[in-house]
C-alpha cells in the first residue's frame, strides 16, 4: 500500500509539472516588433535587445515638478512627458511619478540622467508593467527597446532571425500579470 501511494504522489507531481500555465509560457518574438503602450494603445517599433536591461522610451520632458508627499519606493520628482509615434504621428502626454534616475554611458564619453517610470506595454499578445527610462531617442531608428527585464517580465525569447512575428494586441480591461521567477 505505501508503495502505491508514492507512486499516485509522484504521478501527480509529474502532471503538475508537465504543463506550464499559458501565461508562463516563453513565446519567441522577432529582434524587432511593434508594440503598444497600453494606457492609450499607441504603437511604435521597438527593438529587442538582450544586451540592455533596462527598457528606454523616446520621449520629450515637457516639466518635472516636486511631489510633498511621493509614493513609497519613488523619488520626489513627477514627470510630464510626451511620446510621440503611430501612422499619424499623433502626439500623447503622460505624467508618471519618477521612480529613480539612472546615470546611461555614451558613445564619445561621459553619462547622461535619465528619469526612470512605470509604463504598461503591450507585446506580442502579453501585458507587462516595467520600468522605462525616458531618453530622447531621435537619433535611434527604433523609437523603443526592450531590455532583459521586461522581456523576463513578460517570457519571451529572441529569433534573432526574424522581425515583427508577433502583434501587441492586448484587451484594453486585460490586467498585467507579473510572474514571479526563481532562477
Amino acid at each position: 500500500m505505501p508503495l502505491i501511494l508514492v507512486l499516485f504522489s509522484f504521478l501527480l507531481a509529474t502532471a503538475a509539472f508537465a504543463e506550464e500555465p499559458a501565461a508562463l509560457k516563453l513565446k519567441t518574438i522577432g529582434w524587432v516588433e511593434n508594440v503598444q503602450i497600453h494606457d492609450v494603445g499607441l504603437a511604435l517599433r521597438a527593438k529587442l535587445d538582450t544586451g540592455a536591461k533596462t527598457s528606454s522610451l523616446d520621449a520629450k520632458i515637457l516639466t518635472t515638478k516636486r511631489n510633498e508627499s511621493p509614493p513609497a519606493g519613488y523619488s520626489e520628482d513627477t514627470i510630464i512627458f510626451s511620446v510621440t509615434g503611430g501612422k499619424e504621428k499623433k502626439s500623447h502626454v503622460f505624467e508618471r511619478d519618477v521612480l529613480r534616475y539612472v546615470l546611461i554611458k555614451q558613445k564619445g564619453g561621459g553619462h547622461i540622467r535619465r528619469p526612470v517610470v512605470m509604463m504598461r506595454f503591450c507585446i506580442a499578445g502579453r501585458l507587462t508593467e516595467e520600468e522605462v527610462n525616458l531618453a530622447e531617442r531621435d537619433n535611434f531608428i527604433y523609437p523603443v527597446l526592450i531590455g532583459r527585464n521586461m522581456m523576463q517580465h513578460a517570457r519571451l525569447v529572441i529569433d534573432a532571425s526574424r522581425t515583427y512575428i508577433s502583434r501587441p494586441a492586448c484587451k484594453k480591461s486585460e490586467e498585467v500579470s507579473h510572474v514571479s521567477l526563481a532562477y
